[in-house]
């Protein structure tokens, strides 16, 4: 039997240059630029898979401007994904639809996404009281999401288009940033993103009013509430399913999340593995 050894390398480039070199078989978090690289090497190839996460901005639905429906609607109306994904992710991100991926259980597929509205954005604006202009402030980590600055900044630039201007605040603490969206002490909006492959889990700890959960920011709805505690009593696969379909459907009208994209995952595999997996979750199965 072989042996596997695992090394951590921060480093994207170098992870790259070492799977290139023979000196590692299997990289992970391929950047566009190393997929482009190794691709132009013909000494390895690349697997892109779609991922469960789910990069969002949360919305204080507690105290601010984004306790107003129409202004989280009009947040929303008011971005450009797809130029989004093309300028930060380099097209390595598929757009959400609403508060999971397609990957999910309970991820609606006929729910159409925000398109980019200008017009409705400025709108809802004006019907919200803000005809004049409106200030938000966006809370961002400097890691994970590794690209939340810059994404920040270009969705500052897109709101600036409909009236909206932005304060961004930058923090370096991951782990105590953390902890501010898990105390509920953000501002109006804060960057993360939502991970577990469980439908359950992420409409229960993030929606449910009655639960609160963790990364609740003051949601509240109570049909949304509702089913999902129907659903949780439903065995059965497909009324369950048609369930979670009309809390997400009204879940994406209400907007507590500023709903951006999926970013995928990519692997570098050398000429000397073989029998492997990755899953939706980001590990990998060697056979």
């Amino acid at each position: 039997m072989g042996e596997v050894y695992w090394r951590a390398e921060p480093d994207a480039a170098r992870r790259v240059e070492a799977l290139l070199s023979g000196e590692a078989d299997l990289i992970a978090d391929v950047t566009p630029e190393g997929i482009r690289k190794i691709e132009a090497s013909g000494r390895a190839v690349v697997f892109t898979f779609d991922s469960s996460v789910c990069a969002t901005f949360m919305c204080n639905l507690r105290s601010g401007v984004c306790t107003d429906r129409r202004v989280r609607q009009a947040l929303n109306y008011g971005l450009d994904v797809p130029e989004l994904i093309e300028t930060v992710m380099e097209d390595a991100a598929r757009p959400l639809n609403g508060p999971l991926t397609a990957l999910h259980f309970g991820c609606d597929p006929a729910t159409p996404p925000y398109p980019y509205d200008p017009e409705k954005a400025r709108a809802l604006l004006a019907e919200a009281g803000y005809a004049d202009g409106l200030r938000l402030v966006l809370d961002v980590p400097t890691i994970l999401p590794d690209e939340a600055p810059r994404l920040a900044r270009l969705m500052a630039e897109q709101y600036a288009k409909v009236g909206v201007t932005t304060e961004i605040k930058e923090f370096a603490d991951r782990p105590g940033y953390a902890g501010m969206v898990r105390a509920k002490q953000i501002d109006d909006a804060c960057c993360f993103d939502s991970s577990p492959l469980s439908t359950y889990r992420v409409l229960r700890e993030k929606f449910h009013s009655g639960v609160q959960g963790p990364w609740w920011q003051g949601y509240a709805n109570s049909e949304v509430d509702a089913l999902i505690d129907q659903a949780q009593a439903t065995a059965g696969t497909v009324e369950r399913r048609a369930l979670y379909h009309r809390a997400y459907r009204i879940i994406r009208d209400d907007a507590p999340w500023i709903f951006l994209y999926s970013p995928t995952h990519s692997w570098g595999v050398g000429p000397r593995v073989r029998g492997w997996s990755a899953g939706n979750d980001g590990l990998i199965k060697l056979m």
